[in-house]
């Protein structure tokens, strides 16, 4: 069997889907494909499972399953920890097959790759029949509890369920899709690569998750009420927020925050109030950049991107190099907007423009 996922092309949303909000992304033309090969064992590089090794593995707690995948190469915890999630959940028996996989997605870019492979071994293993959404789900719980990296949900329902060409509007709450945009003729978004490895598993990306939930925490208790996701925060409060706090203060006073991929390290420092105000900014500014693309307002799509740049400088999801790329983007002719994409923390900035603006650029992402 056959599976195939392209990457994703971040517009406006990046690190505010596990807030809850509103995302806008754009799946590539770059694809990953994975294709199973007949086999008496299953077999990912490396690694060889017999299909009972491989139940009983499935049937065990994630932190014994990460450690007893920890000696091979990370690449292959993406694509073994969906088979286990699948047999986990009755969507497949332990498989029998030898995979093979290529890709022309660049990896470790912050275009979703590693979203695509899991995807395409979703569909490869035998999940093509199962709904797109719950398919995320599923390589969302793989990458999160395999893998160990504290993803959202919107990489995985881009790849699953986008079109390339088309905008795909997410409300990762936690997850449902509204109709796609077409982009207009005469438009294009494309990713600049920065050259700087991404990884949403690093310090920079779990540091900004945590501050945004510990700050919903802090929130709550100052109202005496909970909210179902950050970026639903009355803004007036997360104002009050401090600016950072110590991991051990929060513990000490409110306790543990309610994000069961991520926990709050004491001796760590956390962005709380960017963090936090980022979710319920970026919310907004998808919901009117959906708007100005619909009704053809690239001006306004370039001012929003601009404020979605700010907050990734101020919650540390920003990088030099990044930076760098935005400047040199709206610097030329024909080009509205630029900002960093997906995780941050240099990976690949997402570009509007005008169509065949970029075209002297080497390596952009389409």
């Amino acid at each position: 069997m056959r599976g195939s996922a392209p990457g994703r092309l971040d517009l406006l949303g990046g690190v505010a889907d596990y807030s809850g909000a509103l995302v806008l992304e754009m799946p590539t033309r770059q694809r990953t494909e994975v294709m199973v090969r007949p086999d008496r064992a299953f077999v990912v590089g490396p690694a060889t499972f017999s299909p009972a090794g491989l139940g009983r593995l499935a049937g065990l707690p994630y932190a014994d399953v990460r450690r007893a995948l920890a000696a091979l190469p990370r690449w292959t915890h993406y694509v073994i920890g969906v088979a286990l999630v699948l047999v986990r959940h009755g969507v497949i028996d332990p498989p029998c097959g030898r995979l093979e996989i290529t890709s022309d997605l660049p990896a470790s870019v912050g275009v979703a790759s590693s979203a695509a492979l899991e995807v395409a071994t979703a569909r490869a293993l035998g999940a093509g029949t199962v709904d797109p959404l719950r398919v995320a789900s599923l390589c969302q719980e793989a990458e999160n509890h395999v893998v160990g990296a504290p993803c959202g949900i919107m990489d995985q329902v881009a790849v699953a369920l986008g079109t390339p060409g088309t905008v795909l509007p997410i409300l990762c709450r936690p997850a449902s899709v509204a109709d796609a945009v077409a982009l207009p003729e005469a438009l294009d978004i494309v990713g600049w690569p920065t050259g700087v490895v991404h990884d949403v598993g690093g310090v920079a990306y779990e540091r900004a998750r945590v501050g945004a939930f510990m700050g919903k925490r802090m929130v709550e208790g100052a109202a005496g009420r909970t909210w179902p996701w950050a970026s639903q925060l009355p803004r007036a409060a997360v104002d009050e927020l401090p600016e950072a706090l110590d991991g051990q203060s929060f513990l000490h006073r409110w306790g543990a925050t309610d994000d069961d991929v991520t926990i709050v390290v004491p001796h760590e420092t956390y962005p709380v109030r960017a963090a936090t105000a980022f979710g319920v900014e970026e919310h907004g500014r998808a919901v009117a950049a959906l708007e100005a693309l619909t009704v053809g307002e690239p001006g306004r799509l370039g001012l929003l991107m601009a404020a979605s740049q700010d907050g990734y400088d101020a919650m540390g999801l920003g990088h030099p190099a990044a930076s760098a790329i935005v400047k040199d983007a709206l610097a030329r002719p024909g080009v509205y907007g630029a900002r960093s994409s997906g995780g941050g923390c240099g990976g690949t900035v997402v570009v509007v423009c005008e169509r065949g603006a970029l075209d002297d650029v080497d390596g952009l992402i389409r």
